[in-house]
C-alpha cells in the first residue's frame, strides 16, 4: 500500500501515487522544541523556546523505523499499515519535547476539509484553525479584542474541533492527540500541524474518492450506531416554563397537524434568569414546583407514541441537593489551595463533577439512571462538556490543559455507558454539543452547536450548516441543527428566519426545534408560524424511511447523512468550495435559502437529470433560476434512484 523513498537526508512517503509525507533539510517534517503555558483565568497562554528543525533523516526499512533528528533533538517513527492506513507511531523522542509543527505536502490551490465544527467556511484554505474545545457564544456577537488574541484567545473556538483534515485528492489525516493544536492551510507548499504534545499516532489515509475515504477514516476514529426510529421521524420540540406551558405548546402543536416524535423540556430542573437568557438549574433532580405530575406527563405522552427528552451537563449548581451530596463524597474538583472548585456559569455558581474519579463516575452514571431514565425520560441532552477550570486539581493528578480536550469524549463515554448499562441502547438517546477525536465512537450524534438568531454568515443560519458540512468531512455523520437558533443577545428572532431554518432542519437528520431559549417569533405566539411548522413536520416524518437508510448508511460505512457536494461529485470543480446547498444522503439534493428575502434561488445541478420535489419539473445539470417561496425550498431528487417514488409522492402527503 505505502512505499518509502530516501535519497541522503530526504524521504518520501507515498500511498499508491499520492505523496503524503515529504522531508527535506530545507523543509523538514518535524521541527520540535520545548514549552510550557501558563493559566490567566480561563485562558492558557503558551510560552516556547524555538523550534528545531529536524533536519536529518534515516530510514530503517528492515524494522519500518524513522529516525528525525536535528542539533540536540530527535525522533523515532514505526511505519505501519492499520485498516488501509498508514500509521506512524512515535516510539522514542529526546527528553522534554512538548511541542512540534508537522509539515504536509500539498497541492497549490487544493482544497481542504474537516477541523470539527468550522462555523465560517468549507474550504479551510488559506485559513488556519485552532483545534482547542469551547464555548463559542463566550463573546456574545463581537470578537475578542486584540488584547485577549495576543494573550492565545481565538476569535471563534469551535464546540466540537477534530484533528481531523482531508484534501482534495482524497487523502486523510487523522493525529490521534488530546493536547492543544492548530492546522495552518495558509501555504501554497505545505499543511502545517502544530501540536502541543508527542501524537500517540499520525494516520494518513487514501482512497478513489471522498466517501470512501470518510470509510476509512471513520473506521479509524469511531462511528455513530443507528439512533431509535422515533429520534428520525416527526420533530422534537422544546417546550419550557413548566408543566402548563409545555402541555399548552404540545397540544396547540398537535391540534395544527404537527408530527411530534418527542418533547425537549430542559428546565425539567426549574430554571432562573441570567444575562443570556433563562437557563436550567443545574441540579439534576424532577423540580415538582415547575412541573407537578411530571412523571405522569411522561407516561401519558408515551401512550401517545410521544417520547420526551431532558437536559443534563456534568456541573452543579451550589444550590441543589446534588452539589452538597456530591461535595461531601469528595465527586468535584479541587482548587490548587484546596477544597472545591466553583466558577461562575453565567450568572450562577456551580461545582464540576471529577470524571477521572471512578466514583464520582458511577454515582453520577447512577444519578442519570433514577432522576432521568428512571422519571420516563427517553432521552437527554448531555451538555457542557467543554468547560473545564484551567488551574483545577483532579483525582487522577493530571492537568486541567492536558485534559480540555478529552473532556467532552470522556463526559459522552460516561454516558454512552450507562446507557448501555440501563439496556436501553434500543430506546434511548443522548445527543452532545462538544467533542474531540473519539467523538464519533461515543457521542450518539452532535449537536451544530448554539448558533445566533440571524442570518449572519460566522454565527446565524449558514453557519449551522456550514458546521454540520465540516463536521461531515471530520468523520461526524449524523449532527443536528438547533432550529432558529438559541442565542440572541441584542437580536430578535425574525418570523422568516425562523421559517427558513425549519426548512433546512426539515431536510436534516433531526428536526429539533429550539422554541423557548431565544427572544422573538415562536410558534406558540403565532397561528401562522405554527401551522407552517406542522407541514414541515410532516415533511421530515415523510422522509423517515429515507434518514434511517442513511444512517444504517453513515454506521455501516462511514458515509455522512448530510454530505457536501464535492463528496459526490469530486471531478466537477465548480462544488469544491460549496457551503449553501449539500446531499442528504445520496439521492437529495438540498439547496437551502440562507438570506433575508431570497424569492428566487440560483442553483447549481450536478450532471444529469435531477426532478424538483414540489413541481415535478425536470432540470438538468447546470446553473438554473428556481422559485422558493416560503415552505418550498429547493430540493431535487434522481428520477432514478432508490427512493424515487417516496420522493414523487411526497408533496401530495403533507398539503
Amino acid at each position: 500500500m505505502y512505499r518509502v523513498e530516501t535519497r541522503g537526508n530526504a524521504l518520501k512517503i507515498y500511498i499508491g501515487d499520492r505523496l503524503v509525507v515529504s522531508h527535506t533539510p530545507d523543509a523538514p517534517f518535524i521541527e520540535a522544541g520545548r514549552g510550557h503555558w501558563e493559566t490567566l483565568g480561563d485562558v492558557v497562554r503558551d510560552s516556547r523556546e524555538g523550534l528545531t528543525h529536524l533536519t536529518h533523516a534515516q530510514y530503517e526499512q528492515g524494522r519500518s523505523l524513522l529516525r528525525l533528528h536535528g542539533g540536540q533533538y530527535a525522533v523515532t517513527l514505526h511505519i505501519s499499515e492499520v485498516n488501509g492506513m498508514l500509521r506512524l507511531v512515535p516510539q522514542r523522542a529526546s527528553t522534554g519535547l512538548n511541542r512540534f509543527v508537522l509539515r504536509f505536502p500539498t497541492i497549490s490551490g487544493s482544497a481542504v476539509y474537516g477541523g470539527g465544527a468550522q462555523t465560517n467556511r468549507l474550504n479551510l484554505r488559506k485559513h488556519k484553525i485552532p483545534l482547542w474545545a469551547g464555548e463559542r457564544t463566550v463573546f456574545m456577537t463581537k470578537p475578542p479584542s486584540p488584547a485577549l488574541r495576543m494573550k492565545g484567545v481565538p476569535p471563534l473556538l469551535p464546540g466540537c474541533p477534530l484533528p481531523v483534515f482531508i484534501s482534495e485528492g482524497s487523502v486523510a489525516y487523522v493525529f490521534e492527540t488530546t493536547g492543544r493544536a492548530g492546522f495552518d492551510f495558509t501555504s501554497s507548499r505545505s499543511h502545517f500541524v502544530s501540536l502541543w504534545e508527542l501524537p500517540q499516532a499520525i494516520i494518513i489515509g487514501a482512497a478513489a474518492n471522498p466517501l470512501e475515504l470518510m470509510g476509512l477514516v471513520t473506521r479509524t476514529t469511531g462511528r455513530q450506531p443507528v439512533p431509535p426510529q422515533w429520534f428520525l421521524e416527526g420533530s422534537i420540540v422544546e417546550a419550557r416554563g413548566g408543566s402548563r406551558n409545555a402541555a399548552e405548546l404540545l397540544e396547540k402543536a398537535l391540534t395544527s397537524g404537527a408530527n411530534i416524535s418527542s418533547v425537549y423540556i430542559p428546565d425539567w430542573t426549574g430554571g432562573f434568569d441570567t444575562p443570556a437568557g433563562r437557563r436550567p438549574f443545574y441540579d439534576w433532580v424532577w423540580n415538582q414546583e415547575s412541573y407537578p405530575k411530571l412523571d405522569g406527563l411522561i407516561r401519558e405522552l408515551s401512550s401517545r407514541n410521544i417520547r420526551t427528552i431532558a437536559y443534563v451537563n456534568p456541573h452543579l449548581s451550589i444550590e441543589g441537593r446534588l452539589y452538597a451530596e456530591a461535595s461531601a463524597s469528595g465527586y468535584l474538583l479541587k482548587k490548587p489551595q484546596g477544597g472545591v472548585y466553583i466558577s461562575d456559569m453565567g450568572g450562577f455558581m456551580a461545582g464540576h463533577i471529577d470524571l477521572t474519579n471512578p466514583s464520582a463516575c458511577s454515582w453520577f452514571k447512577d444519578v442519570i439512571k433514577r432522576n432521568v431514565l428512571g422519571l420516563g425520560f427517553c432521552g437527554y441532552y448531555a451538555d457542557r462538556g467543554e468547560y473545564l477550570p484551567p488551574d483545577a486539581v483532579f483525582h487522577s493528578g493530571e492537568s486541567a490543559v492536558r485534559l480540555h480536550n478529552r473532556w467532552p469524549v470522556q463526559w459522552a463515554s460516561l454516558n454512552r455507558e450507562l446507557i448501555r448499562e440501563s439496556g436501553r441502547t434500543a430506546d434511548a438517546v443522548f445527543f452532545s454539543r462538544f467533542g474531540w477525536l473519539g467523538a464519533g465512537a461515543q457521542s450518539m450524534t452532535v449537536t451544530t452547536g448554539q448558533h445566533h438568531t440571524s442570518w449572519n454568515r460566522s454565527q446565524g443560519l449558514p453557519a449551522a450548516l456550514n458546521t454540520a458540512l465540516s463536521l461531515a468531512c471530520s468523520g461526524i455523520g449524523l449532527s443536528i441543527t438547533e432550529c432558529g437558533g438559541t442565542v440572541s443577545f441584542r437580536i430578535k428572532r425574525e418570523t422568516e428566519l425562523y421559517m427558513r431554518w425549519m426548512e433546512y432542519a426539515a431536510f436534516s437528520p433531526v428536526f429539533l426545534l429550539a422554541n423557548g431559549g431565544a427572544k422573538g417569533a415562536s410558534i406558540d405566539s403565532d397561528p401562522k408560524l405554527l401551522a407552517f411548522f406542522a407541514r414541515l413536520s410532516r415533511v421530515h416524518a415523510a422522509l423517515s424511511n429515507y434518514l434511517r437508510s442513511c444512517a444504517r448508511d453513515n454506521a455501516n460505512s462511514g458515509a455522512p447523512m448530510m454530505r457536501p457536494l464535492f463528496m459526490h461529485y469530486p471531478t466537477e470543480p465548480r462544488f469544491r468550495s460549496v457551503s449553501d446547498a449539500y446531499m442528504l444522503g445520496g439521492e437529495l439534493l438540498v439547496c437551502p435559502v440562507l438570506k433575508k428575502g431570497v424569492k428566487t434561488l440560483t442553483v447549481t445541478l450536478p450532471e444529469g437529470n435531477w426532478h424538483h420535489l414540489w413541481s415535478a419539473k425536470l432540470y438538468n445539470g447546470g446553473e438554473h433560476q428556481v422559485p422558493v417561496p416560503l415552505g418550498k425550498p429547493a430540493v431535487f431528487f434522481k428520477p432514478d434512484g432508490k427512493h424515487a417514488s417516496l420522493f414523487e409522492e411526497l408533496p401530495g402527503k403533507i398539503r
